[in-house]
């Protein structure tokens, strides 16, 4: 989420609630049908392009034609058009619209969740943790947390480098004050346990009147009142599209903190509010006259990031390069005018685990991993008992080094003679 999470969901929720009517619309009006398969007939086909054009022209129609897709409005809308379409995206949302972004936001992305945020930050860490085995480590440490070979010999490596990801977010977390100890570790095969499950994490502070259960069901802003995830888009009601609030700066939770000042602390992070301004920008989109809407083939995920951009609230190191045209995107947890969000951790470490930090479970867990399998020796040559009965090639017999070093002796005629 945001995002391949986040977008996926946006996906699924656009087909659910474009695509299927229009669809549905189409079977229950042949005219309506018939004039939309007229259509095809009257376009023209695409231009033609040469295949012998210069590569820099192909790479550079390619990106025009990834613009045209991500923000063509600017493009291919113009004029009254244009103004129309920033009219409706800026007014304010109503209240079913608020109601249906909350449903969004939390009913159905959980974006509130510990374990929600814990899942998105941990396979980025893995990788780097793996890297930096590949390429870094000493070769002792190397095979310790990255076995080559068959997928059964790669367990063991595998296992370890999730428990050191763990370590290292356990520690991030803990500098931003938002760490519980009674979370496991999440992913383990070798004696798991369940707090391993994400999905039934909680803040430390997420009890008593603070538990922020969400419920779902119609009117979601008044069922929920008291959620979180409620209280940031109520703080936003009656703001439009245009306006902007920044954020006051916020060094992170001390540990006499109010659950009050913990939930503000999270819907106040970047990766929260964009997930908000995400959540709004759908029902923006959704409030589009049809024919508009067809025009504007914005992403609600790509309209938020360029204003975010146009804001200067955007930070590249936003950007994981683990894939992607322009890479994945992990947005993380402090704004560019607050203090550093806490390093990523130091993995030299790793090259003496005795003294690194790691807590009991942790070390408990590490100690728990098998080594890795050994590979299966190789079966010794048989033919078979039975093999003569049923086949009629002729059969085979293992070579014998010794006749064969003491043939090629007697015969001569070897490389250097």
């Amino acid at each position: 989420m945001p995002p391949l999470l986040f977008e996926n969901m946006l996906i699924a929720n656009e087909l659910r609630n474009e695509a299927l009517p229009a669809l549905e619309r189409l079977a229950q009006n042949p005219s309506l049908r018939d004039r939309a398969l007229a259509r095809f007939g009257r376009d023209e086909p695409p231009p033609y392009v040469s295949s012998t054009e210069d590569e820099d022209e192909d790479e550079d129609e390619d990106e025009d034609e990834d613009d045209v897709m991500r923000y063509p409005a600017s493009d291919r809308v113009g004029g009254d058009l244009l103004d129309e379409v920033q009219r409706h995206l800026d007014e304010p949302l109503n209240s079913d619209q608020t109601d249906e972004a909350a449903s969004f936001l939390e009913g159905q992305s959980l974006w509130y969740s510990p374990g929600v945020r814990y899942d998105m930050e941990l396979e980025p860490e893995v990788e780097r943790v793996a890297r930096w085995a590949r390429t870094k480590a000493s070769t002792d440490t190397r095979e310790y947390l990255v076995q080559y070979g068959l997928a059964a010999k790669g367990r063991a490596g595998r296992e370890r480098v999730n428990i050191i990801a763990r370590r290292n977010i356990r520690r991030r977390w803990q500098k931003l004050g938002v760490w519980n100890p009674k979370w496991g570790i999440p992913n383990r095969t070798t004696n798991p346990q369940p707090n391993d499950d994400t999905y039934t994490w909680k803040w430390p502070w997420q009890h008593g009147e603070a538990a922020a259960e969400w419920r779902n069901g119609l009117g979601a802003m008044s069922l929920n009142s008291r959620h979180p995830s409620v209280r940031a888009l109520r703080s936003r009601q009656g703001q439009r599209r245009s306006e902007h609030a920044p954020v006051l700066p916020h060094p992170g939770l001390e540990g006499d903190a109010s659950a009050s000042q913990a939930e503000s602390f999270i819907i106040s992070r970047p990766w929260f509010r964009f997930a908000v301004e995400v959540s709004e920008e759908v029902q923006r989109h959704r409030r589009l006259p049809e024919k508009i809407r067809l025009l504007h083939r914005n992403s609600a995920f790509g309209d938020v990031k360029e204003l975010w951009k146009e804001r200067g609230d955007w930070q590249e190191e936003w950007k994981d390069p683990r894939g992607g045209k322009e890479g994945k995107i992990l947005i993380g947890w402090k704004w560019r005018h607050e203090s550093p969000t806490p390093e990523p951790e130091e993995l030299s470490g790793l090259e003496d685990l005795a003294t690194f930090e790691l807590t009991p479970s942790e070390v408990d867990a590490l100690e728990a991993v098998p080594p890795p399998s050994p590979p299966t020796p190789r079966r010794p040559y048989s033919p078979g008992p039975w093999r003569w009965r049923f086949d009629s090639r002729p059969q085979e017999h293992p070579p014998k080094a010794e006749d064969t070093v003491e043939q090629s002796s007697a015969a001569g005629g070897g490389l250097f003679d």
